[in-house]
């Protein structure tokens, strides 16, 4: 249990479970790509962490590239407003892309980012998440690969953050009603 602000998080996915996942993950991108020559882009700062664990398996040829997108400032709640700090289209244009995100709740993010490299002219442009809110996503756009279907909730840990603390936290917590 982990207190902060007088909010309790509990434990919803053990550091095991999380490896374990990351390494089927792998396998299933592994036999996608195979051959092939793929542009990571890797969601900063909450997909960090996945990305750094998944990529050690990967045995196709990557480049990588992290990005920064944010539909949140600091809070518990998405703003709904994506912003890029950088401009990518030089690099992304005509290229396989693999997007690493954390977390995929309502898909404002994903979307986001999947219209734009539609839009430049990317190839095949595929989507991992290591958390999945189903019930809140409201997007055609296929989650093409993802750890964990979760409820709800508010998660911190293994890369998120709550008012940019806990993302070195090897398990994933969620956060109790008060």
């Amino acid at each position: 249990m982990i207190t902060y602000k007088n909010k309790k998080f509990d434990i919803l996915i053990e550091e095991k479970e999380i490896i374990d996942k990351i390494k089927v993950l792998s396998e299933k991108i592994n036999s996608h790509y195979k051959e092939d020559e793929v542009l990571i882009l890797s969601i900063l700062d909450g997909s960090i962490m996945l990305t750094s664990e998944i990529i050690k398996q990967f045995n196709f040829s990557f480049q990588l590239k992290h990005i920064k997108l944010s539909s949140y400032e600091g809070g518990t709640e998405s703003l709904g407003k994506v912003k890029f700090n950088e401009d990518i289209n030089n690099i992304v244009s005509g290229k396989n892309i693999l997007i690493i995100e954390d977390i995929v709740d309502t898909g404002t993010t994903i979307n986001f980012l999947k219209k734009h490299l539609d839009s430049i002219g990317c190839n095949d442009i595929k989507i991992l998440s290591l958390l999945f809110k189903k019930d809140k996503y409201k997007y055609s756009h296929n989650i093409d690969w993802f750890g964990f279907k979760i409820d709800d909730l508010f998660v911190i840990g293994y890369g998120m953050d709550y008012e940019y603390k806990f993302r070195g936290l090897s398990s994933i917590y969620y956060m109790l009603d008060n």
